[in-house]
């Protein structure tokens, strides 16, 4: 029997792999614009998870992974204004 979640948790490892090949593009090539995707699909894997834990009915670590989301977001965004 499969798990009801699955297409979450496969969108999550996904994304962690598209991060991780992105992450290696933009540290040999120097990309700085590469480093924000990274941080966007972080984000995204991080309300994947949230997503994951608010219908697995832990909605204590559903809020902290969507806080941790936003600040990241936020972060990213300000960081790519900024420079």
């Amino acid at each position: 029997m499969r798990n009801p979640y699955e297409k979450f948790i496969r969108i999550e490892l996904i994304l962690l792999v598209i991060v991780i090949l992105i992450s290696l593009i933009a540290l040999f090539q120097g990309l700085f614009i590469l480093v924000f995707l990274c941080f966007y699909l972080i984000s995204l894997s991080l309300v994947c998870d949230a997503l994951l834990h608010l219908y697995s009915h832990n909605s204590q670590q559903a809020g902290k992974q969507i806080l941790r989301a936003v600040m990241l977001f936020i972060l990213a965004t300000y960081l790519l204004f900024a420079l």
